[in-house]
């Protein structure tokens, strides 16, 4: 049958128009995702990416030809359509300007900018306290981070001796105050905006997935650099970290779901299954750095092993049944005394606001990710002179800091859309008018 004759066939009048479903969209954008990775994978995936571009195209063409693409769907049984709906007047209220819902935006309530900008100042002025704290203890004096930070700049920085970072310059100092006080102002003004804007992020998961966490981490990190520092060493720690908040997010899950069990089954249960989940970064982190998955294992079993802690990252990644029941005995008691302590906890807590929850919490830990993610790629000898540590700490008291002082200020509220009904009336008017 011709197009002419298809279009002039008599239609039932008890069905629809509709668009004949097609694939034609899937296969032409799986085209230009193959195509695109070609870029970095050879010239065999552009030229797959291009013959699927080809067919997507063809196939998505000849839906729109006279005649193509649509199918006739029948209708429903008419008890089962929509009856008429009548209008009755006097039902609906007139909205004016100042009312609740008149062309209401979304937030109704904002920060002043002053807000951002004042918790930028306090949080950029509290900020270094850590730093310079750092750089005291460690004997390299005030200058050293300092002089790191115009690093994120001056990419040959790396190269300069720990001597020559050590010393002040004043090209350096001025650098870093610019970066300093540029970033503290452009992360104040972010906050101003987007506490207003952020949902209120659950007590058990601000609690088990996000503090918890941090302080377990901390208490870890000063603790074995005290006992054991070479042990210390060989931990990969932004991995460690990651497990830490995988298995405090599983248990605040876990424990949440569970709320009408008794708290302590309830805390096993999640430490049970955060257990199960917790090791997966660690194994991604052995295939990564081209180590076997029993390097990990190794590095918990040395916790109980005193022998083990002085053997070579070659010796570490042998396997022995007895390293490996003393890493999993070590991994159970821990994750379900942990599972014990948040089903025990989290129903007791406070809830934490949530722009404290996003600003000190949620937004450091994601601009220190990005930080040492870029840094690495950037300029990794950087990287590894930069006190880790202390970084961390520095972006929390600015990120507590700024989210509080924002939080504490005088909201102000949006003014609603439109110049009210008076003017859009007259508005109308002359437009018909005209």
């Amino acid at each position: 049958m011709t197009n002419a004759a298809h279009e002039q066939a008599p239609v039932e009048t008890e069905s629809v128009v509709m668009p004949e479903p097609t694939i034609a969209p899937l296969v032409l954008a799986l085209g230009l995702t193959v195509a695109a990775t070609g870029v970095a994978f050879g010239v065999t995936f552009a030229i797959v990416g291009g013959v699927l571009i080809a067919v997507g195209l063809g196939l998505w063409v000849g839906h729109l030809l006279p005649g193509k693409g649509h199918v006739h769907e029948a209708l429903v049984a008419p008890e089962f359509r929509p009856t008429l709906i009548r209008p009755r007047l006097g039902t609906v209220t007139e909205l004016y300007p100042g009312m609740p819902g008149y062309r209401f935006r979304l937030p109704e309530k904002v920060h002043p900018i002053s807000a951002g900008v004042k918790g930028g100042i306090v949080g950029g002025l509290l900020m270094p306290i850590p730093a310079f704290a750092y750089g005291i203890l460690s004997g390299h004096g005030i200058w050293y981070p300092i002089n790191l930070l115009s690093g994120m700049v001056l990419p040959g920085l790396g190269d300069l001796r720990v001597s020559q970072l050590e010393a002040f310059r004043l090209d350096l100092f001025l650098m870093s105050s610019v970066i300093h006080v540029v970033i503290s102002l452009s992360v104040g003004l972010i906050y101003g905006v987007l506490m207003p804007t952020l949902p209120t992020i659950p007590k058990p998961l601000a609690w088990a997935g996000l503090l918890m966490p941090m302080l377990w981490t901390s208490v870890m990190y000063f603790t074995l650099g005290v006992v054991n520092p070479l042990l210390s060493l060989r931990v990969d720690w932004p991995w460690f970290i990651a497990s830490q908040f995988l298995f405090g997010m599983v248990v605040a899950v876990v424990v949440h779901w569970a709320s009408r069990r008794h708290a302590f089954v309830a805390g096993v249960i999640g430490g049970l299954v955060g257990g199960l989940l917790m090791p997966l970064p660690a194994f991604v982190w052995a295939w990564l750095t081209h180590r076997t998955i029993w390097y990990p294992a190794n590095l918990l079993a040395a916790m109980s092993h005193p022998a083990m802690r002085t053997m070579t990252s070659q010796e570490l990644q042998a396997f022995r049944t007895d390293w490996l029941l003393s890493a999993i005995t070590i991994h159970l008691v821990m994750t379900i005394l942990f599972g014990l302590i948040y089903g025990a906890l989290l129903p007791r807590l406070p809830r934490i606001p949530g722009p404290l929850a996003w600003g000190g919490l949620v937004l450091p830990l994601v601009w220190t990710g990005m930080s040492y993610g870029l840094m690495g790629i950037v300029n990794p000898l950087l990287q590894a002179r930069v006190d880790w540590p202390g970084f961390v700490v520095s972006q929390f008291l600015f990120g507590v800091v700024a989210a509080i002082v924002v939080l504490r200020s005088e909201m102000v509220h949006i003014a609603p859309a439109g110049r009210g009904p008076e003017a859009d009336e007259a508005a109308a008017t002359e437009w018909v008018t005209e």
